[in-house]
């Protein structure tokens, strides 16, 4: 029997409403009617009954709450009891783990080798659902997160600055936003992103509505183009370090450090019982 289902039936008995689960879960409101129905075919009863409020437990639904409560409790206990032997989970964007994981992993695991670990490369909302779904422990966000179930910690923000090739005309210096134009732009993931978002919000209040000729799915592919003198962006500074460094390419700072992208860290309330798991989250804010 699914743990999943079984959580989600617990949520909607004690909400009386399954709205406010598939809110509370990040879920759309079918997939949690689906999986509902799922779980009563399995059992082979109704559980709930519509009501003008919401939904009500059935008689059989009164029934399962101490059966389904003692299952999901002995799994918890059975996992957290095997914990150390199975792999810490980690989603994180693409950026986070293009450019960061990688050295955190890889220091930590020098002092650490007997770390296990499995990262999934995730977009916001899938970290999300990950985390209280029970299908990541962590995730890496580049966007604060309002959960009662889950837990933030406030890494160093980065600074998003305009990006150009060595040879573009802003090389030598922005020469301000009313000399901006139709001037041709590569931005990163779709109008729904929140660091997409960001970015468009501060080009618009500054009167620029940008001529978007390439959206990207990686920032990877956003600075290979601005390489090779195709348009500008607009990218956290974290990421395009090295090639700043090396000349390949140009950074300017419009915002004066006024526009960043936030990085956090969301995990599960529980997890802060974990000894191992907040050791290891210490260490990473000490070394991000």
């Amino acid at each position: 029997m699914n743990l999943e289902n079984l959580e989600m039936f617990l949520m909607i008995s004690r909400f009386g409403s399954i709205n406010k689960t598939a809110e509370t879960l990040f879920l759309a409101q079918s997939t949690v009617t689906h999986r509902l129905k799922q779980l009563e075919k399995q059992l082979g009863v109704t559980l709930f009954v519509r009501t003008a409020n919401g939904v009500s437990l059935t008689a059989e639904g009164k029934g399962f709450v101490p059966v389904a409560t003692s299952i999901v409790e002995q799994i918890r206990t059975f996992t957290q009891n095997t914990a150390l032997l199975k792999p810490l989970t980690i989603a994180a964007g693409k950026a986070f783990a293009s450019y960061e994981l990688p050295r955190l992993l890889g220091q930590y695991r020098k002092n650490h080798p007997a770390l296990r670990c499995y990262v999934k490369s995730t977009l916001y909302e899938e970290s999300i659902t990950a985390l209280l779904t029970g299908a990541a422990d962590m995730a890496l966000l580049g966007n604060e997160v309002y959960h009662p179930q889950l837990l933030q910690i406030d890494l160093p923000s980065d600074r998003i600055v305009l990006i150009v090739a060595p040879e573009h005309r802003w090389a030598s210096g922005f020469s301000g936003f009313s000399d901006w134009g139709a001037q041709e732009m590569i931005v990163f993931g779709d109008a729904s992103a929140p660091f997409r978002q960001r970015v468009d919000r501060f080009l618009v209040e500054r009167g620029v509505f940008p001529n978007v000729i390439m959206e990207l799915d990686s920032f990877g592919s956003v600075k290979q183009m601005v390489m090779q003198n195709l348009g500008v962006a607009m990218l956290p500074e974290r990421v395009i370090r090295e090639e700043v460094e090396s000349g390949q390419l140009i950074a300017h700072d419009l915002a004066e450090g006024t526009l960043t992208r936030p990085t956090l860290i969301a995990y599960p309330k529980h997890k802060q019982q974990d000894r191992d798991f907040q050791s290891f989250l210490s260490w990473i804010v000490a070394n991000y």
